[in-house]
């Protein structure tokens, strides 16, 4: 970068990125990397001073080359891009994370090789007035979040870290000294859950396909301020798949393909429209802890209302982009949270589709737009239990939503004297229903069935020991689920009195 120095600097620090999507930003370089492991510490430590927030993300990927560091750090260096990385202009990371800090380390070794470090410091670009970057840190530079990121580096074959400090968004966010932990675990959970959403096919394992025709796989574990199994970011998925169990009130989807002529050839866009389960019946998919399904997508879109939720959600090499929102297509509705279509793009449409150098954002070519409405209003039969005509997704969602799919529950109706005064079972009458025509038959029943657990389902955190014991409790469908806290003193005993009966 040339110019003005101080006056970059300070446009840098005002781009509007999320704490969470400066992660994402940083998890896709390591994904790139060949990382298997990504652990992400978010904590604070003494920095000038006074409490300031770190961030540091680190991967046992092929690491950084001492000949290439440098570049690596570089605003739009020249790099050869594969057809599957998940980077794409060489300015995210930087961008993305000077958004968020003021001070960005880059350290890394690669197989055989020592830890190589350099550092962006707004405090040097101040002082000199010139974009530079210093491979040696001062005394005041040696802090926690170094300490932890060298110290994780030393007993790794290779690997990167990047460790952000001096975090000046955060601390004008926190409000009151007293609200400080709050925050923190807000903050936390927000990143927690946008991971899972937007690398949820990456957690799970997947395949990703070449325009070769060849495939590569790719998973990756993901750590949250920990190195258990309770620290791992678990996927969320935004179309509950593994609901697809076959009923008219499970999961059901319609598969398209939009060909386009784009760049002077001819392309097949892939959608799929979901109608994912009513919300009493996908509460318990993709939880975590006491998050439910739905609380953990409001996490990962910073609190957005669950209606908000429904539209597009855009995929680039099954990384999640951009999702929700309709793009032109329909309108906002709350009738229709269960509405959502999963689009796909390949890397060689990036200039048609308006990729933008943050990785958030899309603008859809006219030709997609056009066959999505096109789509949109297609009336298709969606289940084969669907009572009536075909319809379009719009009003599919709202039944849906509206719980009015339900599978129908015939009663043969006894006759002759002895027919009873009340159904069986737990069946319960909401009245008599006179059948048209045939006056003077017995009464049928219009049923409700009671819902209640028939399975119970029982799950440890390791909590702390001041916790309670049952860290919660609640029904789910046909679940009673318990979850208890395996650090609590009194644990052991539980289990073993439990086990005697």
């Amino acid at each position: 970068m040339r110019g003005q120095p101080r006056r970059e600097l300070a446009k840098e620090h005002a781009h509007g990125y999320e704490l969470e999507e400066v992660v994402a930003d940083l998890v896709d370089n390591s994904i790139d990397a060949g990382a298997e492991n990504i652990r992400i510490v978010f904590a604070e430590e003494e920095y000038g001073n006074r409490k300031s927030f770190f961030l540091n993300v680190l991967d046992d990927g092929f690491g950084i080359s001492p000949g290439q560091i440098s570049s690596v750090m570089d605003f739009g260096a020249d790099r050869i891009y594969e057809e599957l990385d998940l980077g794409k202009f060489g300015v995210g990371m930087k961008s993305s994370s000077l958004s968020q800090a003021k001070e960005i380390t880059l350290l890394s070794k690669v197989s055989g090789g020592n830890i190589e470090l350099r550092r962006l410091s707004s405090e040097i670009v101040h002082q000199r007035d010139e974009w530079v970057l210093i491979d040696e840190l001062e005394d005041h530079m040696f802090t926690d979040a170094i300490s932890i990121a060298k110290n994780n580096l030393s007993e790794m074959e290779s690997g990167t870290c990047i460790v952000l400090e001096n975090m000046h968004k955060l601390t004008n966010r926190i409000g009151t000294e007293a609200k400080r932990q709050d925050y923190m675990t807000e903050e936390s959970v927000i990143i927690r859950d946008y991971l899972g959403l937007v690398f949820e096919r990456y957690i799970q394992g997947v395949n990703l396909n070449k325009s070769d025709f060849s495939s590569t796989y790719r998973k990756v574990n993901i750590y949250l301020n920990g190195n258990e199994e309770i620290n791992k970011v678990v996927r969320l998925d935004p179309f509950c798949v593994d609901k697809e169990d076959g009923t008219v009130t499970g999961t059901i989807k319609k598969t398209w393909n939009i060909e386009v002529n784009l760049s002077g050839y001819s392309q097949k866009i892939p959608l799929t429209i979901w109608i994912i389960p009513k919300s009493e019946d996908r509460a318990d998919y993709c939880n975590y802890m006491d998050d439910d399904y739905d609380h953990r997508m409001k996490n990962a879109s910073r609190d957005a209302g669950i209606s908000e939720l429904q539209g597009l959600y855009i995929y680039r090499n099954q990384r999640l982009i951009n999702f929700a929102g309709w793009h032109r297509i329909c309108k906002h509705d709350p009738h229709y949270t269960c509405d959502r279509w999963e689009i796909h793009f390949p890397p060689s449409l990036d200039n048609e589709f308006q990729l933008d150098p943050s990785k958030r954002d899309v603008r859809m070519p006219a030709q997609v737009i056009e066959q999505l409405n096109q789509i949109s209003r297609k009336s298709v039969r969606w289940h084969p239990d669907d009572e009536g005509k075909a319809s379009a997704h719009r009003p599919r969602a709202k039944k849906r939503q509206g719980g009015h799919d339900a599978p129908r529950i015939s009663i043969t109706t006894p006759t002759g004297p002895s027919h009873p005064t009340s159904p069986p079972g737990d069946i319960v009458p909401k009245g008599p229903v006179e059948t048209p025509g045939k006056r003077g038959n017995p009464p049928s029943y219009r049923p409700v069935i009671r819902k209640s657990p028939t399975a119970i389902e029982v799950k440890k955190i390791g909590a702390l020991p001041e916790a309670n014991l049952v860290v919660s409790e609640r029904i789910s469908g046909t679940k009673y689920m318990v979850t208890l806290n395996s650090n609590h003193p009194l644990y052991d005993d539980f289990i073993k009195k439990i086990n005697s009966f």
